[in-house]
């Protein structure tokens, strides 16, 4: 299905109409809400603080205990907040910008991801926690909260063009292929932080940068906590070499050099909050916040990525009637 040349208001994106912007901004805003209370969940160990689903302890309302408290609201922020606002999107998308494809296909998709993640959310409980199935659900829920922000950015700034390279002064400059891969590196990370936590790996090194006073452990655990530790230290280097490149003053707009620069500084936060964490001796609060910032900085660098890949009308990547110049994308 081919996802260009869109005949509605969208295709000049200045003319997208502001409640719609709005509504896509909130979406995408109360989906990073319910990611992070999905860490606490897991981090204060409340995912059987309701032991049945939907219901909880047989009720409409959770017993007045902390658990339960934690993961009923997990609940009702994806119930009564998250799930509507979707579906809202939704029928807005279907209803005013049916033939706009770069809106259509991710609401629809964003809809698909939320019932899985319904689905995923019930079958944890009723199954008592399965690794494999937290770790299913934490995963989609990182893509569902991508998927809001392209609907956000498209309402913003139109469709996407799909050009790996852009050409800078008369030389090709491949930081739109290299951010692409970057992103595809912070998700990795998210999810081998999420094995970490699931295969019980977290408190197997007490020390950082080393563990047990070594670089290779000997034993499972340890290794499977060190191996995350590499994987942040290779995927780390490559995307803050991204991200400077990014930042080079006269090469790219403002816009993109100041996000640059923030998705960076998260990254490197994430990184000192991950190893205080340790010397602290794991404090729920840093763990929390190691988790809420992981979805903060796979967010931020999801955003830049759109923008990269989506030109403002100013920047003269769009004709006279508000359509992309450049290569169409296509699915």
């Amino acid at each position: 299905m081919a996802l260009a040349e869109p005949k509605t208001l969208l295709a000049n994106p200045g003319r997208a109409l502001p409640w719609f912007r709005g509504l896509t901004l909130a979406t995408a805003i109360s989906a990073f809400a319910l990611v992070i209370l999905g860490g606490v969940v897991r981090v204060t160990e409340s995912g059987l603080g309701c032991p049945d689903w939907p219901l909880c302890h047989g009720g409409i309302f959770p017993p007045l205990e902390t658990k339960a408290i934690v993961e009923y609201s997990h609940r009702i922020v994806a119930s009564l907040l998250v799930g509507p606002l979707i579906l809202a999107t939704v029928i807005i998308a279907w209803v005013a910008y049916r033939r706009v494809p770069w809106v259509v296909v991710p609401a629809t998709v964003a809809l698909v991801l939320l019932v899985t993640q319904a689905l995923l959310g019930g079958s944890t409980v009723l199954n008592e926690l399965p690794g494999a199935v937290v770790s299913a659900h934490l995963a989609v829920g990182e893509v569902l909260l991508a998927c809001l922000i392209l609907l956000a950015v498209v309402a913003f700034r139109g469709p996407l063009v799909t050009t790996l390279s852009r050409s800078i002064g008369g030389r090709k400059d491949r930081f739109p292929l290299l951010i692409l891969a970057a992103a595809v590196g912070v998700y990795a990370l998210l999810m081998s932080g999420s094995y970490v936590t699931i295969t019980g790996a977290t408190f197997a090194c007490a020390e950082w940068p080393l563990c047990q006073g070594e670089l290779f452990p000997e034993n499972r655990l340890p290794n499977i906590h060190m191996g995350h530790r590499f994987l942040v230290a290779i995927v780390g280097l490559f995307v803050l070499f991204t991200l400077i490149r990014g930042s080079r003053k006269g090469r790219w707009p403002k816009h993109i050099r100041m996000t640059s620069m923030a998705v960076g500084a998260l990254f490197i936060a994430q990184v000192m909050i991950g190893a205080g964490t340790i010397w602290l001796t794991f404090p729920q609060e840093f763990r929390a916040l190691h988790l809420g910032a992981g979805t903060a900085v796979w967010g931020s660098i999801t955003l830049l990525t759109l923008l990269i890949f989506t030109p403002s009308p100013s920047s003269g990547a769009y004709s006279s009637s508000g359509q992309a110049n450049e290569e169409p994308a296509h699915a």
